[in-house]
């Protein structure tokens, strides 16, 4: 007997687009939520048309990368709710669903006439989601953003980079990444809020205040005690040494991460250097930090001998915390069984196979399997025939007035 998935008997009228809005709908999909995504040839989802395309093949809509990934699970209507009739299917949609999602500029849903003041109307319970880069109140409401900009307006690229140097930023559009976790937990919390009272709820998740919260103790050290966290590099203040050490080779890494007494006395055994636990200038973390140029140097003239596997193993054996930096190749092709726990392949109609990532998290000891993300409008007939049980001539029409588009 084959088990229903978690979230089987929820469904989600799905606008998010991008990268942000999509990673939490996906999660819900993979988790087996009817992800009912709603787009339209007369504003493409443009994560669509940006990023990563099969090599040696035109540009297609449908097989951008990004997007592959993003979408999981999910099934696709095309619906241009700037006509009225657009916008009354998509309320008869709202009869049905249990969520609606979007992550577009606050008033844009308002605009259509599908704001939550609009969606109660027809659904009293539905719960709606928001996700607008300043939320849906205050004087930077109506800011849009994408990108790394958001990560740069919630204050991460002022602590990412070496001191002396201009802010780097972190590389991967970090906060697109952790937003949604956060938008998954509030939409389960809501509907168990909404199985036990009966009531639905508006959810405001700001994308900048969001990514704040991954700031740590900078809020604090400043409200505390008035100081300004600066950049740092890779060393932290309660470790040393702690950072990324050459190895041999091209762009070779090995992280190494000492807290404790006990942790410096075996990476000095390890790395031949045992006169530096005895020496008075390394005796304790604070004395560490004082000549941290001069522990980094030593354990580098180590590494700098080593292949960066063999340090790694070495200094874990030695009870030492180091791993190395892995580039996608080792993560996908090294023999750590991450590819097999983590990634899986999934294939389009037409073969086109992609790489995707599953989500981490095992429900009574078991990973869901991940279907594929769906072809443009692939579901138009299952949902306007199925589920709001238009006819075949009712569809067409629609379609040759741009409402179905």
């Amino acid at each position: 007997m084959t088990r229903a998935r978690p979230l089987a008997n929820i469904r989600i009228l799905d606008f998010f687009w991008l990268i942000a809005g999509p990673l939490a709908s996906r999660t819900l999909a993979n988790f087996g939520a009817e992800v009912i995504k709603v787009e339209s040839a007369h504003r493409l989802d443009q994560i669509r048309e940006t990023g990563v395309f099969p090599a040696g093949e035109e540009a297609n809509i449908d097989k951008n990368g990004v997007f592959n990934d993003c979408n999981t699970g999910k099934l696709s209507i095309t619906l241009n709710v700037n006509r009225p009739k657009g916008r009354e299917l998509c309320l008869e949609l709202v009869k049905i669903s249990d969520v609606v999602t979007n992550n577009f500029r606050p008033d844009r849903m308002d605009r259509w006439g599908l704001g939550y003041r609009d969606l109660v109307k027809v659904k009293p319970d539905i719960i709606m989601l928001s996700m607008p880069v300043m939320g849906t109140t205050g004087p930077l409401r109506n800011y849009g953003a994408n990108g790394s900009v958001i990560p740069g307006a919630a204050g991460l690229n002022l602590l990412t980079g070496f001191p002396n140097r201009p802010p780097i930023g972190v590389g991967p559009l970090y906060s697109d990444f952790t937003s949604p976790y956060l938008a998954v937990t509030l939409i389960l919390a809501a509907l168990r809020h909404r199985d036990r009272t009966g009531r639905g709820q508006f959810i405001d998740v700001p994308q900048v205040p969001a990514t704040v919260s991954l700031l740590g103790p900078a809020i604090l050290e400043y409200t505390a005690n008035g100081i300004v966290a600066g950049r740092a590099g890779n060393r932290r203040s309660d470790a040393c040494p702690h950072g990324a050490f050459r190895c041999q080779g091209e762009d070779r890494w090995c992280v190494v991460a000492v807290e404790t007494e006990e942790q410096w006395q075996r990476l000095c055994t390890a790395i031949g250097r045992p006169e530096m636990a005895a020496d008075p200038r390394f005796a304790t973390i604070e004395a560490r930090k004082r000549h941290e140029d001069e522990v980094e140097a030593a354990v580098e003239a180590w590494t700098a001998q080593q292949v960066d596997l063999d340090a790694m193993h070495l200094l874990q054996a030695a009870g030492v915390p180091a791993g190395i930096v892995e580039t996608v190749q080792d993560m996908l092709e090294s023999d750590y069984g991450l590819r097999e726990r983590h990634f899986t392949l999934v294939s389009q109609p037409d073969g086109t196979a992609f790489v995707t990532h599953k989500d981490p998290i095992k429900f009574v000891g078991r990973q869901e399997t991940v279907d594929r993300a769906p072809i443009m409008g692939e579901h138009n007939e299952y949902v306007f025939k199925a589920l709001l049980g238009l006819s075949e001539d009712e569809i067409v029409e629609l379609m040759a007035e741009g409402v179905i588009y």
